[in-house]
Order: structure tokens, then sequence, then C-alpha cells
């Protein structure tokens, strides 16, 4: 095994997309568990049986693929100035209001010199999200950039402002306490548990039965994150001690999915910096990623007939500032995916003349939080927010 592999924190970050097997046949259960998948946006078996062994197949026989030369089924164009709209409406999410009511609990000032409070705030599906706003004790005024803190699946917000700065395991496992690390270094954050972390998940098949339920709403789960994600950034936005036009969103993963779609969809987000956060390409990803790896809020229903990541972030990031950390054999994100990006964004930014603004770390590693990471992040916030 790779000193890299050994770098893996956690293996892997995503729910079953189907109900569990039994042990011996039975047709009402083989029914069930395709109708589980099926719903989960997930048109697929994993019986050799219906898998074509020809070059059109990606990957190894007997893994879930499809066709590499298949086109999206009715593709439509959508013109310039026309991506964001087009991006909510597949996400399943409307825009946040400009004020949103949050409840707070109790209040901690600790030695290091900050203070941590405690609240709560509803998504749109009227869900309670638990969030800790960390400041310095000493912070002045409308005179700090305020940035939102979301974890990885296995994530959540007491990981995330946990008092020591440090990987789980030495040299190993995910990062702790960054969230409240960012706020020592002089922003306010607000870290939060997102819906789709095991936290806040009840169950696999509850987890399952709520993604195929919204669906025919028009509604998705990534969409419910940047929901969640943006309702967290107004509240910042009206925090004493930060400027309104200087909010940020980070995050590791799953969190990262949230910032960079939430930053696309809205305007007002000054800065984003997902970390492992498979901003890239959805196709390459579904041709050449680790199948094993995303759950379904992932695969966004009909986004390739419109677009893909590429033209997302030229069109609805660019000018803002934006750091994308891609280590180049991190299984949730194909480093061909990331090049794409990178091909089709580089020129938008150097058209837009703000070249600085954009910039992509490819070092070589896994799906993991290194304190490097943190450090770039940092830095990238604290130039550009």
């Amino acid at each position: 095994m790779s000193a890299n592999r050994l770098e893996v924190s956690e293996r892997p970050e995503q729910f079953p997309t189907a109900e569990p097997r039994v042990s011996h046949p039975q047709p009402v259960n083989r029914r069930r568990a395709f109708l589980g998948v099926l719903g989960a946006g997930l048109l697929f078996s994993p019986a050799q049986h219906v898998l074509r062994a020809d070059e059109r197949w990606s990957g190894k026989q007997g893994e879930p693929r499809i066709p590499r030369d298949l086109k999206p089924l009715y593709p439509q164009d959508v013109p310039p100035g026309q991506v964001r709209a087009k991006l909510y409406e597949l996400l399943g999410c409307e825009p946040v209001p400009g004020q949103v009511a949050f409840k707070t609990g109790e209040t901690e000032t600790t030695d290091d010199g900050l203070r941590l409070t405690k609240l709560t705030y509803r998504n749109a599906l009227g869900e309670e999200v638990p969030g800790v706003l960390t400041m310095p004790v000493d912070a002045s005024p409308r005179s700090m950039a305020g940035i939102v803190c979301m974890p990885g699946t296995s994530g959540s917000v007491e990981r995330l402002v946990d008092p020591e700065f440090r990987r789980a395991q030495p040299g190993r496992g995910p990062l702790i306490g960054w969230g409240r690390e960012l706020a020592r270094r002089g922003f306010v954050t607000l870290s939060v548990t997102l819906r789709g972390t095991t936290a806040r998940h009840i169950s696999s098949n509850h987890w399952q039965k709520h993604i195929r339920f919204l669906a025919p709403y028009g509604r998705g789960f990534m969409g419910v994150m940047v929901d969640e994600a943006l309702r967290a950034a107004r509240i910042l936005s009206v925090t004493d001690s930060v400027d309104p036009k200087r909010i940020g969103l980070t995050g590791m993963s799953l969190g990262g999915n949230a910032a960079w779609y939430a930053m696309a969809c809205d305007p007002t987000i000054r800065a984003a910096v997902p970390v492992c956060g498979s901003v890239g390409s959805m196709a390459i990803g579904i041709h050449e990623g680790d199948v094993e790896r995303h759950s379904s809020y992932w695969y966004i229903p009909h986004l390739l007939r419109y677009f893909d990541h590429p033209r997302i972030v030229a069109e609805c990031i660019t000018p803002r500032p934006f750091l994308s950390i891609a280590p180049t054999e991190d299984e949730d994100m194909p480093r061909a995916g990331v090049d794409e990006m990178i091909r089709v964004v580089k020129p938008a930014y150097n058209e837009a003349g703000y070249p600085d603004r954009f910039k992509v770390h490819q070092p070589p590693g896994r799906h993991v939080y290194k304190k490097q990471y943190f450090e770039w992040m940092a830095e990238w916030f604290r130039q550009h927010c």
C-alpha cells in the first residue's frame, strides 16, 4: 500500500444506494432494491449479465458503468446569462431571502481569545440546521470577513470547532478544528452540519426515501445543501463584526460541493475555496471516477443536458475569487475532469481581466484534508476576502 493511500481518512464518504442484500433470492426484495436505486436517480443494475463487454462501456466487467459515447437525451442550449437560473432549477432550490431567522443558544468565551455562540436555523424544508458562530473577542464592528465552514459527509460542527487543530491520527485521518482555527486567524466563522452528513441522517433507507419523495417536486438534495450554505451566509452578513460584502464559503468533500455550487448560485458571495470538492466535470466523473464514492446527491438529474461544471464556473463564478484544491489522486474528482475545468475557466478569468482570482492547487495525494490545504485556504481568504 502506498504512502498516499494511507492518507485516506474515510472511505467511502457516501450512503448505500439500495436496500441491504439478503442471503436468499426473493423476487419482492429484488424489486425493492431496484426501485431503491431507481428512486435515487441511478438507472443501472450491477449484475454482470446486463453489461455489454465492448469498448463502449467504461470500467471493468461487472462495474455499473454506462457507454462512453452516450449522449444526453434532448439536449438544450442555454444562452449566456441564463446559466444561473437554469442551475437553480436543476438543483431544485430557489434564491435565499435576504434575511434568515435564527435562534442563538449559549455563548462561551475561550482561553484562546474566541467567542463561540451556538445557533440554529431552518432550511427550505423546515429542518433545523445546527451551527456555531466563532469570532475573536476583540472584533470591531463590520471589520472582518465572514466564512461559512462545512464538513465532509462524516463530519459535524462539533469537529469543526474542536479546540485542537489537528489530524484525527498522527499524519492521517480527517482534519479537526479547522473552523475554529480559521477564527483564530482573524475571521468570523459559522460552522454548520449540512443535511448530507451522517450526523444528520437517520438511516440509509430514510436518506434514499427522502431523495425519492423530493424528486417529483423538482427538489434535489444538493439544492437543500446549497440552501443551507447560503442561509448560513445570510446569518454571517448580519453579524455585528462582519462586513456583509466579505462573505466566503469553504468546505471539505461534501462541504466543498456545497461551497462551489452555492457560490455559483449567489453573486453576493465574495470568494470560495472547495477542498476536494469534486468540481471538474460530472461527465468525466461518471466515466472515470470511483463508482463507490459519491452518493446519489452528486448526480444532479438532467445536468448534462444543459452544461457541465466548467461552464457553471466560467459563467456563474467568474470573475470572483475562486480557489479549488484538487489532489491528483482524489477518488472523487478525476484529474482529467479538473484539467478540463481549468482549460475552460482560466481563459474566462483572463478575459475578464482578473487572472489572479482563479487558482487550482493539484498536489499529489488522495481524498483527505491536509494542514497545507488549510493554509492555502486561509491565505486565499486573507488576500481576496
